[in-house]
């Protein structure tokens, strides 16, 4: 077919040949169009539109790995069109959950044509998703400002909401405060129920000085869109630092904890706040749950240490206290370290008994006993881990290059590593443990992928550059 292809340009342009192949894709299988694609792509390498058919092909097999390579490619190939930016913009968000790079796409499709409607809805929706969750009906209510900036000589042209915003956003981050103050009053005059505009005056104002004004801001924020964690800490923090409200604070921190109680930062405000109001137990408690939690977290570990060396501590009165999950888990560790596996089996193993729900200290065990050749009692280990915290990488990771390494399931492996990836997108880790474990697979294009991303990132990678050479 490749060599039919190179005839015909003889007498056809590229274009004409794509289109008849794509004519002759109606009906098939996404495989057998993507085989066909891919000939056509081994004469015409640069041609984007295959490129974006590809991705769109990709997307209905299932392979989204695969999808995302080809239309950045498109993107690449032919930054201009703005069908193939409107792709990759709606796969970011979509299937990967990437928000603020879809926004950023879909920006430069509205510089370049501002009556752009699609890209304008969409732009809503992004905005709308990063806020909050949803965008609430508009409402004649609005938020009563003091005119402080209406004096400026800042002439607001008629933009669209999404460039307006964004030179708000510029100027704030140039120092331009007043400026940003005006174009974010104007956004909030055409869109009063917008609580994003409204949180970020707040923002502005209170960089001003202007306290009064920045709680007007925040508590209107909170009002439009309760379930907002930022607009929520924002106005928390504020109460504390600034207005001597302690309580009404921690009100607004435990009804965060309330929603997500495994937020860390939620946690360690709580434990700033009650430590500085004197409630030492409670902080405590909520400095014990981060690090539970994130047992690496050093700010937690300080603060803790802190509190408990402080006036209001109590020596225990028994000469031999009970150890603590945390510091069995931590001595553990140490034998570890002087390859005494089955001793620090030993202390894990009583860290469970003493805190079932103690994800470390299974993770942990899982160390241990693959390290002793138990393989059963790893894999245990480790998947009673990653149940208890789901979210936590290090024992996900761990799990999955368990799958793959002893467990010889390279699918559940690359399906773990691919959540994560759209987790994290940027996580040099995920992103080099699956190009080795694609490449192990024979899945070299998909490995050339992900170690290209690694290199976008850290360029100075070496290793990572020559798993690449390696593979192509």
């Amino acid at each position: 077919m490749t060599s039919a292809m190179l005839m015909e340009t003889t007498v056809h342009d590229e274009g004409a040949v794509y289109d008849r192949l794509s004519a002759s894709l109606q009906g098939l299988t996404p495989e057998e169009a993507i085989r066909r694609i891919k000939e056509f792509l081994a004469t015409f390498p640069s041609f984007a539109l295959a490129h974006n058919d590809l991705g769109v092909l990709y997307h209905q097999a299932g392979n989204s790995t695969l999808a995302l390579a080809y239309h950045e490619k498109a993107a690449r190939l032919q930054p201009e069109n703005t069908l193939f930016k409107k792709n990759l913009a709606d796969f970011y968000a979509v299937e990967l959950g990437w928000l603020e790079e879809a926004v950023d796409i879909y920006l430069e499709v509205v510089k370049r044509n501002p009556r752009d409607t699609e890209a304008l809805i969409a732009l809503g929706q992004l905005g709308a998703a990063l806020a909050g969750s949803r965008i609430l009906e508009s409402s004649p209510e609005r938020i009563q400002l003091e005119p402080h900036a209406a004096s400026l000589a800042v002439e607001i042209a008629p933009e669209n909401e999404a460039e307006l915003y964004q030179k708000a956003q510029n100027m704030t981050a140039e120092g331009q405060l007043s400026e940003s103050a005006a174009i974010l009053e104007e956004l909030i005059k055409r869109q009063p129920s917008q609580a994003l505009y409204c949180n970020d005056l707040g923002v502005v104002r209170y960089r001003s000085g202007d306290l009064a004004g920045s709680q007007a801001c925040y508590e209107k924020a909170v009002q439009l869109e309760p379930g907002n964690t930022l607009y929520a800490r924002n106005l928390a923090d504020l109460y504390f630092a600034e207005m001597n409200r302690a309580d009404d604070a921690i009100r607004i921190y435990l009804d965060l904890h309330r929603e997500k109680p495994r937020d860390v930062e939620t946690l360690i405000s709580l434990g700033h706040i009650c430590g500085a109001v004197d409630r030492p137990d409670e902080a405590k408690i909520f400095y014990r749950r981060v690090l539970e939690l994130e047992p690496w977290n050093k700010e937690a570990r300080q603060a803790l240490a802190l509190q408990q060396t402080g006036p209001t501590s109590v020596p225990s009165p028994s000469p031999h206290p009970a150890k603590s999950t945390e510091q069995l888990v931590g001595e553990a560790r140490e034998l570890m370290l002087q390859n005494q596996a089955t001793e620090a089996r030993k202390l894990l193993e009583q860290a469970i008994e003493l805190n079932p729900r103690s994800a470390m200290a299974h993770n942990d065990l899982g160390v241990v006993a693959y390290s002793l050749g138990d393989v059963t009692a790893a894999q245990a280990a480790y998947e009673q881990a990653v149940r208890l915290e789901p979210g936590n990488l290090n024992f996900t990771m761990n799990l999955a290059d368990f799958y793959f390494v002893a467990a010889s399931r390279a699918d559940d492996a690359i399906q773990m590593y691919l959540e994560l990836f759209r987790q994290f997108p940027r996580n040099v880790e995920v992103l080099t443990a699956l190009g080795r474990i694609c490449q192990a697979v024979d899945r070299p294009d998909e490995a050339k992928m992900f170690y290209r991303r690694v290199l976008e990132i850290e360029p100075w990678n070496s290793e990572v550059r020559e798993a690449l050479q390696r593979s192509t």
